[in-house]
């Protein structure tokens, strides 16, 4: 008897573990198909050709496509905060983790990442449900920089001008800011987002040093 319940709880495992991963099949499908074809393009039918399933198993897992792409938003925003909580985690100088956040950036631009999130911020513009989720992972990142900000500060006994909210909401803006532009086909040259960006590392490691010879 405890061999037959054993057996079949495997089973259910299998099937549980089968079905995260043509789960994850699908939303990996749903970036590319999103990155290449926008939003407009992003059909069911495209997705499922592209994940190399049934256009049912589609459905199945995510109901339709304002579903999907809410979950793709949330699945992407995950990744984004474990990659910035890693690199705010470590123990070089913020001069030196904004520096690496600009590379971020540029590694994003390059993969389509960042063109994957603008779609899903235009489509929520007529889809309340998508617009929720990009909200949300906006706040999320301006909480985690918020943190940050409170943190160097106490750490460094900096009277900062403003709130480390309002620091963070600059940052965001910033990022943000720049990201619109460079996807708007505005070069580098007409306006040097990443100069400018840049720049501020060399404000952070200046507010750095004086605190040092304090």
């Amino acid at each position: 008897m405890l061999g037959r319940m054993s057996s079949a709880a495997e089973k259910v495992d299998q099937r549980r573990l089968r079905g995260r991963a043509t789960r994850d099949q699908i939303l990996d499908a749903a970036r590319e198909v999103l990155r290449e074809a926008g939003y407009g393009g992003a059909t069911m039918r495209a997705v499922a050709d592209a994940a190399g399933v049934r256009l049912s198993l589609v459905h199945y897992h995510f109901g339709g496509k304002r579903r999907l792409f809410a979950e793709l938003l949330e699945h992407e925003n995950a990744q984004l905060l474990v990659r910035q909580r890693a690199l705010f985690a470590g123990d070089e100088p913020l001069a030196e983790k904004w520096l690496r956040a600009c590379k971020y950036l540029r590694d994003d631009l390059r993969s389509g990442y960042v063109r994957v999130l603008w779609e899903l911020w235009s489509a929520g513009l007529a889809e309340p449900e998508l617009a929720e989720r990009w909200r949300a992972a906006v706040l999320d990142w301006i909480d985690l920089l918020d943190g940050v900000a409170a943190d160097w500060a106490a750490e460094r006994e900096l009277d900062l001008p403003v709130s480390s909210r309002v620091l963070a909401t600059a940052v965001a803006q910033l990022f943000l800011g720049a990201e619109v532009q460079i996807l708007g086909g505005l070069k580098e040259k007409q306006v040097p987002n990443f100069e400018a960006l840049e720049l501020c590392a060399q404000l952070i490691g200046a507010a750095e040093r004086r605190a040092q010879g304090r």
